[in-house]
């Protein structure tokens, strides 16, 4: 993605997101090429005939098959944006099970996969605080919500099969939702940097659970403090998406140039969390 300002330091691979296409992360690439290379790890299928992976297991396995062609051995840095993460933490895994040294790993913005459950009461509060929220507009919102998942649907049934020219994104997030459903993380101790956007509440359920708009768990850890022993969290500006994209994405780069320079050295484990 950028051969880097200085083609001889540690390069930074990067795993994509959930539809497998990196190209969101170029401006990241752009920033963090003042230091370093950096790589990006695209989904296997998102063109061409290739079926996509259907394990993360599987996916960090062949990840570091090219990894290894462009860096034969360690110290490795790895990242992951979103559901790569996922990726980047099983290749961490099996790189530090081959006896490999991992100097940094991070993740932007990457969520461990909680199944939420939602009773009848937890429905009906969602529903409440939703009207409280947008009064009358909520059900113009649904309606029209309702109408474009109908078109949608529609034009899905009758659309033509793709060419193998053309990116395979729909079937791209299949794939990782159904490796979603079967990953089980194992406990990691190195060190991990998470870098994610300020917490998002809309949801509050009686059972005391917190939700975002898209009725996921929110945790200041995004969940990770359970398989992860040394953990670093430091909060930038922006969205999900927004935070790799101009203008945040320089602050984000910012706090990762940063991590990853003392990584080289061993430091980071001292920086505090934010």
């Amino acid at each position: 993605m950028n051969p880097g300002k200085n083609p001889n330091e540690i390069p930074l691979f990067i795993c994509a997101g959930m539809f497998g296409n990196i190209l969101n992360l170029r401006h990241l690439a752009i920033q963090i090429g003042q230091d370093r290379p950096v790589y990006g790890l695209q989904a296997r299928g998102l063109y061409g005939e290739q079926e996509p992976h259907e394990t993360f297991e599987e996916m960090a396995r062949d990840y570091l098959e090219e990894v290894r062609a462009i860096q034969p051995e360690g110290p490795y840095l790895l990242s992951g944006f979103s559901g790569g993460g996922l990726v980047a933490f099983e290749m961490a895994r099996q790189l530090t099970a081959a006896g490999e040294n991992i100097a940094m790993l991070t993740l932007l913005d990457t969520p461990y996969p909680e199944d939420v459950s939602l009773s009848m009461l937890d429905r009906i509060a969602i529903r409440t605080q939703d009207i409280k929220r947008e009064g009358s507009a909520f059900f113009i919102r649904y309606i029209k919500w309702r109408i474009e998942w109908e078109r949608q649907r529609l034009r899905e049934k009758n659309v033509e099969p793709t060419s193998a020219e053309q990116f395979h994104s729909k079937e791209v997030r299949q794939a990782f939702m159904r490796a979603l459903s079967r990953y089980q993380a194992a406990p990691y101790g190195g060190q991990v940097l998470l870098l994610r956007p300020k917490l998002r509440m809309a949801y509050r359920l009686p059972d005391g659970r917190v939700l975002n708009s898209d009725r996921g768990a929110v945790h200041a850890d995004n969940g990770w403090s359970p398989y992860i022993r040394n953990l670093a969290i430091v909060e930038v500006p922006g969205d999900h998406d927004g935070m790799v994209l101009e203008p945040n994405v320089r602050v984000l780069a910012g706090h990762l140039r940063k991590a990853l320079n003392q990584s080289e050295w061993g430091l980071y484990p001292s920086v505090a969390a934010e």
